[in-house]
């Protein structure tokens, strides 16, 4: 599916697909992925209805105004905005705004009002089931991992691992699984962690028969151990 270019592409997008792809967005969030998600075809079909119910009803509220700032152009696919303010306010209220909220509220059973953190009369809504748009339980545990203790048990039992701390990376979503480690420390047969490698860091593709252990030490107590080792 190539991007709309034409100004009555970009139109139709707005009017048949947007309120579609915020609602099937929001269904997500609150419920998480269900069977019928995976179906591209069914998908596309809930949200179009979605969105073309949407434009019916604003039409049958406000008819020719809702299209009031917008005209032919000179060529077939083309249309002129005669009143970008009129327009603008009309895409961001009831194109982007309306749907969000109408979306919450389809969902209203599957969210819950919690205290903002930043804000503290905001109530914002967060999904009863703890869904997330984090896409996978790896991606989940390497956001913010830092500083840890990391140790990988590879299917043949060797141990591999180190203090992922400042320098080391991980990748994620839709990256294989892997890991830098910026500092290695020798791990025995048992997965007791031992010195530090002096100046060697270790890169580790992560395979599904491997066990990934995470510590993560409330202080860091090991920050000497790898200095000396070093």
């Amino acid at each position: 599916m190539g991007l709309p270019t034409s100004s009555l592409a970009i139109a139709v997008f707005v009017v048949v697909a947007l309120p579609g792809f915020i609602q099937a967005g929001v269904r997500r969030w609150a419920r998480g992925e269900t069977a019928s998600d995976r179906e591209l075809g069914l998908s596309i079909a809930r949200g179009a209805a979605f969105a073309v119910a949407l434009t019916a009803v604003y039409l049958m509220i406000w008819g020719e105004r809702l299209v009031a700032g917008i005209s032919a152009g000179d060529d077939a696919d083309a249309l002129k905005i005669t009143d970008p303010r009129h327009v603008g306010t009309t895409v961001l209220v009831l194109y982007l705004m309306v749907p969000v909220a109408l979306s919450v509220l389809l969902q209203w059973q599957h969210v819950r009002w919690e205290k903002s953190e930043t804000v503290g009369w905001f109530r914002a809504p967060r999904s009863k089931y703890g869904y997330t748009l984090t896409p996978t339980a790896w991606d989940h545990a390497v956001r913010d991992v830092q500083p840890a203790w990391i140790r990988v048990r590879r299917a043949n039992g060797e141990w591999v691992g180190g203090w992922f701390t400042k320098g080391s990376q991980a990748s994620t979503y839709p990256e294989p699984r892997s890991l830098y480690i910026a500092q290695q420390f020798e791990i025995d047969q048992d997965g007791q962690l031992g010195d530090a490698v002096p100046s060697t860091g270790v890169y580790i593709t992560i395979n599904d028969d491997d066990l990934v252990f995470w510590g993560r030490p409330q202080a860091q107590p090991y920050e000497s151990a790898s200095e000396e080792g070093q």
